[in-house]
């Protein structure tokens, strides 16, 4: 009997995990796709060359707004939400393919992680394709965390210069390391997936 109960417990168990592995593989699909939707009419509103907000575009003169509370001794506002009516070539150009390395980093994630979950649901995790994908996963990071950034400040520079907005900074990118570690980590997760597919090839030639 006992051994009936732990029989059933492990087919429970292996049921709720393919289950899981199921959910997070249709979501992660989803975002992929929602995120893809999304893409086309950002890229349509730049291309249309109609009114164009540069958020969180750098302020050569900080702003100092004032608060009623007495507790407030200070504030500066080093950054603006900037609406200009018509956007210069360059900054289109440069925020279209700011737009599409942010999408293909969601994009490209996503996908991994549901090929990946795929790919443990046939207890086959261990295969090329996934040392692949989680390689160029690691490449979309890269891009998209350092990239994006590059792309939109040279956007806001040629809007700056072209419309002779001397209340703008000329040029200025925030660059966050965060995707340069997160590179680094995807990298080795890639080289374990290389590793375990040599042993799960050993393993199965020994069967």
């Amino acid at each position: 009997m006992p051994g009936v109960l732990q029989s059933r417990a492990n087919r429970t168990l292996g049921l709720a995990e393919k289950t899981i592995l199921g959910f997070i593989a249709g979501a992660a699909a989803a975002i992929a796709i929602i995120d893809l939707v999304l893409l086309v009419p950002r890229i349509v509103d730049l291309v249309t060359s109609g009114p164009t907000t540069l958020i969180g575009a750098t302020l050569t003169r900080p702003l100092e707004p004032e608060f009623a509370s007495p507790d407030v001794t200070g504030a500066v506002a080093r950054t603006a939400d900037v609406t200009v009516s018509t956007l210069p070539g360059g900054a289109v150009a440069a925020l279209i393919a700011a737009a599409i390395v942010t999408s293909l980093l969601t994009i490209g994630i996503c996908l991994v992680v549901a090929w990946l979950c795929l790919r443990v649901f046939l207890g086959k995790p261990f295969v090329r394709s996934a040392t692949w994908g989680i390689g160029a996963a690691a490449i979309l990071v890269l891009l998209g965390g350092l990239g994006g950034p590059l792309l939109t400040g040279i956007a806001y520079a040629e809007t700056a210069s072209a419309l002779d907005l001397p209340e703008l900074e000329p040029f200025v990118v925030t660059i966050d390391l965060a995707p340069l570690g997160w590179t680094f980590a995807l990298a080795v997760v890639a080289a374990a997936f290389e590793i375990g597919q040599r042993l799960q090839r050993d393993t199965e030639a020994l069967v």
